[in-house]
């Protein structure tokens, strides 16, 4: 593991550790209390807690990504997949921490994916899609590493989640997600024969990509 993925997992522990100090001093508060305010206090310690909790581990979780996502680019000029597995523990934790954290789950199920694990990757794009069941991108995961395991006996589902996909509520975090997932799902409905969803996907990257999304770095 590289010295700024262990300094990014250190900075977790130390914000759970953070969280572990509240909490007990509420539950000291809560065991000092008068008779007859247990219930309320009970309440109140749960309500904050679940509060602390969500805010210190969306915190920890987005320090140990802006420490990954730099390293891993750098490192991927030149260097295989299998080169760069190393990262995939951080990336689960960043899953543990954050379950919206979108790009953990889509990255690293690629990663998967392109070493041969398929069934692993596939279970990554799964749970991505239970946490952010509105999220495009977890869709076009998901059914990209199915297009990737088998285009033809995993039409129907690739489809059904193309479909999923381009529904008006789904959303996106940013104009690059979208480009790609349009790509994704592009490709499905060209395959099903869907010949208009896919030229509406082919006209929606047009779109993108004159507002600048598709410039970055792509999957290799």
């Amino acid at each position: 593991m590289s010295v700024e993925a262990s300094k990014g997992i250190r900075l977790a522990l130390v914000a759970v550790a953070l969280l572990a100090t509240i909490l007990a001093a509420q539950a000291l508060a809560a065991f000092s209390a008068p008779a007859g305010a247990t219930v309320s206090t009970g309440a109140m310690l749960g309500q904050t807690g679940f509060e602390y909790l969500g805010g210190l581990r969306k915190f920890a979780a987005a320090a140990l990504w802006n420490r990954l996502e730099p390293q891993f680019h750098e490192y991927g000029n030149g260097k295989s997949i299998d080169q760069r597995l190393e990262f995939l523990p951080t990336m689960r934790l960043v899953q543990m921490l954050d379950p919206q954290f979108e790009q953990a789950y889509y990255v690293s199920a690629f990663m998967l994916a392109r070493i041969g694990r398929i069934p692993q990757a596939l279970d990554v794009a799964r749970e991505g899609i239970a946490h952010n069941p509105k999220a495009g991108l977890m869709r076009a995961n998901y059914a990209q590493i199915l297009l990737m395991q088998d285009r033809v006996k995993n039409l129907p589902e690739m489809l059904n989640q193309a479909r999923a996909g381009t529904e008006p509520d789904v959303t996106w975090a940013n104009a690059d997600d979208q480009f790609e997932g349009d790509g994704v799902f592009r490709t499905i409905f060209t395959l099903a024969g869907d010949t208009a969803s896919a030229e509406k996907m082919a006209e929606d990257q047009k779109r993108l990509k004159a507002q600048g999304a598709g410039l970055g770095v792509e999957r290799d």
